[in-house]
């Protein structure tokens, strides 16, 4: 019997330097003590049983020979090692080529995530000019919340989820209705620009009340996800709340 087609492609990049990595060897050697902290494993395994085609990326720059043959980018926090154990391999600096490979993927119809991290611009990478491309902004902070928070940590701030659009465009949010970031910065944007969609915010509690945390963007034929924490879908975090 055959297997199956997959619904989509989708490549997480480790070639610059990402705190993270899908490949359990890789997690291991960036966290000996506690690959968890490190791996995104179980988040490709989720993804695998949703019918995903689920890749690392480790060789390639992010331009049309890797970029034509996915269908979703994601990066997850790059970093300098000087902040982060990372994958060791590359630069968390994308290089202006691949900004403009990246930025012309999104627009003929591909997806791109981002994940970023409070304090984002002490990482030494260049997510925050990538997502500028697209109207988005990373705020260099950490939001705290002593009246949203979860186990007992004002840094780990429950998230307000919003409704997600339904119809032909689909839900992004669907079975989503709890999420904690973990020492998360906010998002800057536009929201009454077209294409705009606030996935979840922080509460009116928090030391930056009712910003961003998550958005969807429209851009040409494609969509643009950002998220201002990364840890939400680490092996420690992916089976809280909602998360996965």
């Amino acid at each position: 019997m055959t297997a199956p087609s997959p619904v989509s492609k989708i490549t997480f990049d480790e070639r610059h330097s990402q705190a993270w990595s899908i490949r359990p060897e890789a997690a291991a050697a960036m966290q000996p003590s506690h690959p968890g902290d490190a791996s995104y494993e179980k988040a490709a395994e989720a993804l695998r049983a949703r019918r995903m085609e689920v890749t690392a990326n480790v060789d390639l720059p992010l331009r049309d020979e890797l970029l034509s043959r996915t269908d979703v980018l994601v990066l997850a926090h790059p970093s300098d090692p000087r902040w982060e154990s990372t994958t060791g391999l590359g630069s968390p600096v994308l290089d202006p080529e691949e900004l403009d490979a990246v930025e012309a993927f999104v627009a003929a119809g591909g997806g791109l995530v981002v994940l970023a991290e409070s304090e984002q611009e002490k990482y030494g990478n260049n997510l925050g000019e990538l997502v500028g491309r697209f109207g988005i902004g990373i705020a260099n902070e950490t939001v705290q919340d002593y009246g949203s928070h979860r186990a007992n940590t004002p840094s780990w701030v429950l998230a307000d989820v919003l409704a997600g659009e339904r119809g032909t465009g689909g839900d992004i949010l669907a079975r989503v209705h709890e999420a904690c970031f973990y020492r998360a910065g906010t998002l800057i944007v536009d929201e009454q620009a077209p294409g705009v969609q606030v996935l979840a915010r922080t509460s009116p509690t928090a030391s930056t009340p009712d910003a961003p945390l998550a958005l969807a963007v429209r851009h040409g034929a494609g969509r643009v996800i950002v998220l201002a924490d990364s840890d939400l879908f680490g092996d420690d975090c992916i089976e809280a709340l909602d998360h996965e």
